[in-house]
């Protein structure tokens, strides 16, 4: 009896408690420059999931981001539409990982470098909330995210691209691209509501096992 009722109570608690956080994937997303190459690289790329598989991102271009080639093309500003407020803690960020080899520099240095993110609740007032480099993909695999922490109530999220990898070279019009873009948030309230009554139930159980056996001693 004893055993089955903590069976019973430890399932309830693992269905009640919430994941360490929740995954949201922005409903919409606009860049201020994007390469029209046949529409291949439209901002849309960075959030329909196109080329994640098993939290890996292909190497694919034609699922992937980049910025217009020109004058200041390392450089844009993305923003991201996350539908509600969230209490968000990190953004997990895919490279750039297109990678072709040309004799004097490599499709990889596409990758973004330096970077800010900045959150707002209206999408008129946005203040920083990071800022730091991200690593360029080491080859043109699959990759996983980098995670960059982060905090604060949101909906509207902004990427701030500052430079490439290509930064330095005579490559001053060579563009900046990334994979895909996803943010974490804390539980809701009611979810962390739900975990609190799961170890109620816990501790029921508990003081429901233990009396019979009081009242025979």
């Amino acid at each position: 009896m004893l055993k089955s009722s903590f069976v019973l109570a430890a399932a309830a608690l693992a269905a009640a408690a919430p994941a360490s956080a929740v995954v949201v994937t922005p409903v919409g997303v606009t860049a201020s420059s994007t390469q029209a190459h046949g529409g291949v690289y439209k901002a849309g790329n960075l959030i329909d999931g196109s080329g994640l598989t098993g939290g890996l991102h292909d190497a694919n271009f034609a699922n992937m981001w980049m910025t217009n080639q020109g004058d200041g093309a390392a450089q844009a500003l993305l923003t991201f539409d996350l539908g509600a407020v969230y209490t968000l803690s990190s953004a997990d960020i895919w490279q750039y990982n297109f990678g072709t080899n040309t004799p004097v520099i490599s499709t990889l240095d596409r990758g973004v470098k330096d970077f800010r993110i900045l959150t707002s609740l209206d999408g008129v007032s946005f203040a920083e909330v990071f800022s730091g480099r991200m690593d360029r993909a080491p080859d043109g695999t699959p990759i996983a995210a980098q995670r960059f922490a982060i905090g604060g109530d949101a909906r509207y999220v902004q990427i701030d691209i500052l430079n490439n990898y290509a930064e330095g070279t005579i490559y001053t019009t060579y563009s900046s691209g990334l994979s895909e873009v996803r943010f974490n948030a804390v539980p809701e309230p009611a979810s962390w509501a739900m975990m609190i009554g799961g170890f109620a139930l816990v501790g029921g159980a508990v003081r429901r096992t233990r009396r019979p056996a009081a009242l025979a001693a």
